[in-house]
This record gives C-alpha cells, structure tokens and sequence, in this order.
C-alpha cells in the first residue's frame, strides 16, 4: 500500500515542485482535495463538513507526505463547500478525491442520492471515489483517524477497501459510478461499505466493517463482514477471502483461502411466484487442518468437499432468508436479473417487487474443489 501511495502523491506533487509544470498546470492557486467528511449538526439543518487537503507547505520534505483538514458549515452542502473556501486562499480542487465519507445519520434521515448527485454535478471528482458510512457518531472521526502507512488517511481507506474485496471479502468496493448506477438502476437496492474505527497498538485506525443496506435510498440496515462474504457470493463478487468451519469434534476445525470463485444465478417465474437458483462454483487452498484429517486420501478429500459445499449452501441460504424476511429488500440483485431476462414482466410487477421477493423460493448449489492442500497444521 505504501508503495501506491508514494506513487499517487508523488503524481500529484510533482506537478508542485517542478516550476514547470506547477506553473503550466497554475497548481500553485489550488488546494488538492483528497477526503471530504460529511456530518449534520443535531437538531438542526446544518450540514458540517471537513475537507482533507494535501499540505504542500510540509509534503515532499524528507518523504513525508502530510494533509491539514478545513471545517465548514451550511444549511446545504454546497453552502458548506462555498464557506470552507473562505477559509482558504487557493481554490480547492476535487479530480484526485480518494474518498466521501457519509455519516450514518444523514444516511438513515436523507439518504445518498442526494449527496453523489451533488458531487457528480461538480464535475471534478473521479468516478473511482469510494464512498462509505461511518459507523462511528460522526464521519469526521473517520477522517481524523491515524493512518497506519501514510498521513493522508482518505487514500488508506480507498485503498483498504479495495483490498477488503479482494482479500477478506469482508466489505464491498462500490465507487462512485457504481454507486450512482445503483440508485438509478432497476431491481437492486444499494448497498454501501462500512468504516469504523479501532485501536491498533495504540493508535486509532479505520478498517472496513461489513456492508450498509439501502431501502428506497436510506439506510437500513447493516451486514456482519461474516454476512457479507455470502452476500459476495451471491452477487458474484468473491475475490479472496478465508472460510473457517468445525469438522469432526467440537474442538476440530479447517481454515480454507478461496482462490476463484463463481457464480451463475437465473431467475424465474410462474404463476406470480419467484425461482432463484444460485449456482456457486469455488476453489480453496487448505491454509490450516486441527484434525487428524488425511487430506491425501481421496475418500477423505471428498467428504471434506461436501462439508464445504453444504456449510456455504446454508450461509448463502440463510443469508438470502435474512434480507427477504428481516430486511424486506433485494440486496442481491434478482430484480435486476429479472428485469434484463425479461422487461415487458418487470414493468408489470416493479411496483411490488419487494412483497414478491420476500416471497421468492431460493436454489443453492455449491461445487467446492480443493486444489491445494497449503502449509498444513494437523493436532
């Protein structure tokens, strides 16, 4: 990550410190914007913000890389905007934001739309903005948190995030332009990843959190970062990750890294009556075995296989059962797969999609396949 990051700055301040392109580009009269927080004051209609700016005084000496942080208010975002400029004396520019952080208070009471719109209509920001709730009381104790490789924190969470997906499969990446499409599109509620603050070696760092549930754009709803790796599962978005199961006695288990994943669902309907059939495909790599397991013996590498398509088969299942009969929404998208499969049929039923979801009788099959037994630990 650090590395990135020192190539992502390095791209900005070269155009600060080398005269000719700083006086091509006219930088020297703007202040680069890489995070902005936002907030509302309560039992207002305030709106609070803070901007995370690179601090070209201190950046670029001995490496360093730091960032300064404005505070404004107004009665709309814009106003917000406009009066944090009177604090400043360069223009603030947005073509290399990192990272909107939405506090879940104004997610839960106005909703997103409003706020991405906004931004797409400034012009500036790069549609690969990641955009995530605060789990904490505010967004700005998000941005105000201590980076682990660098001082410019937004760029760490844009960056964390992406590797979460990747990686851990514990949130979900949703830039700008897929966030807009979300809200704009047919059959699929928007979901958001999710932020929050933790002590690390006493410093207070972010880390991803699960994933935030839309319902006609506000906030919902929450995913465990357990519930979200069979949310990307089902949605097909798996890209690494680590499941880890009991098997034999209570005291055995297995840990297994997913290398691939995929997933093919299809739709149906008969009769005012919804099929999902969730069809997954994965491959793992055994990380590490508490059991007297014999992973080379083929009967047992089997049996091993099954328990591992049944344990994802009922946490996808039971998953899917959560949002139809919990959360009431369709966070996966079948609406969406319905829709494209067949839009004279969405037209007629898209005002009562969410009764006929909860409804809907869900299929799951899972093929496992072991490729890779990894560095193994048998007790």
């Amino acid at each position: 990550m650090m590395r990135r990051m020192i190539s992502f700055i390095s791209m900005i301040l070269c155009c600060i410190f080398l005269s000719g392109c700083w006086n091509y580009k006219g930088l020297d009269d703007i202040d680069i914007v890489t995070g902005l927080a936002i907030d509302k004051d309560q039992g207002s209609d305030i709106y609070q913000i803070t901007i995370e700016i690179v601090d070209t005084q201190t950046s670029g000496r001995e490496g360093e890389i730091s960032a300064k942080y404005i505070d404004a208010e107004g009665r709309t975002i814009f106003d917000a905007i406009r009066n944090s400029k009177k604090k400043l004396i360069n223009k603030l520019y947005g073509g290399n934001m990192q990272t909107l952080i939405i506090s879940k208070e104004i997610a839960e009471a106005e909703g997103v739309s409003i706020i991405i719109e906004e931004l797409l209509r400034d012009g500036e920001p790069r549609e690969t903005i990641s955009i995530v709730i605060s789990e904490e009381e505010t967004a700005k104790e998000i941005l105000l948190t201590d980076g682990i490789d660098s001082n410019i924190i937004s760029y760490e969470i844009h960056e964390m995030i992406t590797e979460d997906n990747k990686v851990t499969a514990s949130t979900v990446d949703m830039p700008l332009y897929q966030t807009y499409n979300s809200i704009k599109g047919n059959g699929k509620a928007l979901v958001l990843p999710v932020v929050r603050r933790i002590n690390n070696i006493n410093k207070n760092v972010v880390e991803g959190n699960g994933i935030a549930l839309f319902k006609d754009d506000y906030l919902h709803g929450f995913l465990s970062p357990r519930d979200t790796m069979y949310y990307l599962f089902i949605v097909d978005r798996v890209r690494g990750g680590v499941i880890s199961f009991p098997i034999g006695d209570l005291d055995e288990s297995i840990s297994m890294e997913i290398k691939d994943s995929k997933t093919d669902t299809k739709i149906s309907s008969n009769q005012n009556k919804i099929y999902v059939d969730i069809n997954v495909k994965v491959k793992l790599n055994i990380m590490e075995v508490k059991s007297q397991l014999n992973i080379s013996n083929v009967d047992e590498r089997d049996k091993l296989e099954t328990q591992t398509e049944e344990y994802i088969e009922k946490h996808i299942t039971e998953l899917f059962e959560k949002a139809q009969s919990e959360y009431e929404i369709d966070i996966f998208g079948s609406g969406n797969l319905l829709y494209k499969k067949d839009p004279d049929l969405w037209r007629k039923i898209e005002t009562h999609w969410d009764e006929l979801f909860q409804s809907a009788v869900i299929k799951v099959k899972v093929e496992a396949d072991i490729i890779s037994s990894g560095v193994l630990k048998n007790y």
